[in-house]
């Protein structure tokens, strides 16, 4: 059975050399290159990683990388049609978040434009200089007074308060939002 075998491979190479032999014996074949195709696969970071981007960013990576490193290490999912999906609906969830926190900043804003002023009272001394000065945590008490809403206290832009009169201040309400208003600086008349 062995020499069947082998006298049917040595026919086959016979066969091969016939067909594709030239005049100085050698069988030629011909080679077809391909050019590598660039696989990427569609990925979602589940954390941070450096170089690359941020957790939740979708990402098209080569297919080695996501194999041999993000997939193991647990940095990142494959992007179905269902990751893809709840990423959009996140995205219009933190979306609808920001127009809602920017809307109460522009309330807040219109509210301090529609009072227009708030009143500090302070001890005066000789020229109708005040003792100290008027301070931003001031401030902040006198708007929660009025308005109820608490502000942060370094988010206040005032000038410098040493004398009484009327003074231009603002605050930063949201990344796009300022509000504007006055402070009226009086002399405390308790004692």
């Amino acid at each position: 059975m062995a020499g069947a075998q082998l006298q049917s491979c040595k026919s086959s190479v016979q066969a091969f050399k016939a067909a594709g032999s030239s005049s100085s014996g050698r069988a030629t074949v011909q080679v077809v290159a391909q050019k590598r195709v660039q696989k990427k696969q569609q990925v979602v970071l589940t954390r941070d990683v450096p170089g690359l981007g941020s957790e939740g960013s979708l990402k098209a990576v080569p297919t080695g990388y996501w194999r041999n490193y993000l997939q193991p290490q647990g940095l990142a999912a494959f992007a179905d049609d269902n990751i893809l999906e709840q990423i959009r609906r996140q995205r219009e969830e933190e979306e609808r978040v920001k127009a809602e926190e920017k809307a109460k900043a522009q309330a807040m804003a219109t509210a301090l434009a529609t009072i227009g002023k708030f009143i500090i009272k302070k001890k005066v001394g000789e020229k109708e200089a005040i003792f100290g000065s008027v301070t931003a945590a001031e401030i902040v008490d006198a708007i929660r007074m009025q308005t109820a809403r608490e502000l942060d206290k370094r988010a206040v832009t005032l000038p410098e308060i040493k004398a009484l009169g009327t003074y231009d201040a603002s605050v930063k309400l949201h990344p796009e939002v300022t509000g504007f208003f006055k402070i009226v600086v009086q002399k405390d008349t308790s004692a």
